[in-house]
């Protein structure tokens, strides 16, 4: 359920490109400076997404500085320095990663469930230094985890029950934000998590029709085939009533700084992901499988 928010890079100026690059290595950074390099593992274009959001609500942006690391130890880079939006965003992403893996553990068989069972031994002391920080957020994330296990194991078919208890995970992911904006970034995460989980079902269609797994998006419309074509019009309709939920709500928020990126990412990056899920022509990472490649 992780990296298919990312930017269309041929429609950014360089020097948004490089503002991005900071800002997914300074969450890179502040990953691995509270949680260890094991939890590096967990970063992805969709939390350098919400470390772009909350940065840009903040009254004043972090400041960049260069900094070498394991991906690049000869030449620094421009890093986004660790404040609070950098934080949370990693607190985020480790207790997200976490229960990721809690989830294949359960519904998963063979070298997938056991890699998971490896890497949550291996990340769970900083899984609870996590839970320290972020008590309340975490067992909102076990609850709705547990609550779409349910789900799935009762074979709902339901797409909109199916994706209610992401979409609210996602939409719980608000750093104590009070008032109108705190309301607004809540029902932007909402259809994020809606369209993220959605779309997932829509990749993992072939997966999961070999393997027999829980698909909502074969259930309800009923498919005798692992294919979306006969259904993609449907599908298409519903994903894009998403995509206008999440603009609407980001014209309402005051985005201080990179309104471009944040654009350009939720009106050109996720329709083209929309449209090449559905057309079967989607790669992860764009096709490239270089760490942090754009």
């Amino acid at each position: 359920m992780f990296g298919f928010i990312r930017p269309v890079k041929s429609e950014l100026r360089v020097r948004e490109v490089e503002r991005f690059q900071s800002v997914y290595c300074g969450l890179c950074h502040a990953i691995r400076r509270r949680y260890g390099r094991v939890h590096t593992l967990s970063l992805s274009y969709d939390m350098t997404f919400l470390t772009l959001l909350l940065e840009g609500l903040q009254p004043e942006g972090a400041d960049t500085g260069r900094r070498r690391c394991d991906a690049s130890p000869v030449r620094p880079k421009n890093v986004l320095c660790e404040d609070a939006a950098v934080a949370f965003a990693a607190d985020v992403s480790v207790l997200l990663t976490y229960h990721k893996l809690q989830d294949t553990i359960a519904d998963d068989r063979g070298l997938k469930r056991l890699a998971a069972r490896l890497l949550c031994l291996l990340s769970r002391r900083g899984y609870r230094r996590a839970c320290e920080k972020q008590p309340a957020l975490d067992r909102t994330m076990a609850a709705c985890l547990q609550e779409l296990s349910a789900v799935e194991k009762a074979g709902t078919p339901s797409i909109d029950r199916a994706a209610d208890p992401f979409a609210r995970l996602l939409a719980a992911c608000v750093p104590g934000l009070e008032g109108d904006t705190g309301r607004i970034l809540q029902e932007l995460l909402y259809h994020v998590g809606r369209w993220i989980y959605l779309i997932d079902a829509c990749a993992d269609l072939q997966d999961d029709w070999e393997s027999g797994g829980y698909n909502p998006v074969a259930l309800r419309y009923g498919l005798t085939a692992p294919s979306l074509e006969p259904v993609k019009g449907a599908l298409e309709l519903t994903l894009e009533k998403s995509l206008a939920a999440i603009y609407a709500a980001f014209l309402l928020l005051d985005v201080r700084r990179d309104q471009e990126i944040l654009e350009n990412i939720i009106c050109l990056g996720l329709p083209a992901v929309t449209r090449q899920v559905l057309d079967g022509t989607y790669q992860s990472n764009g096709g490239r499988n270089r760490h942090g490649s754009l």
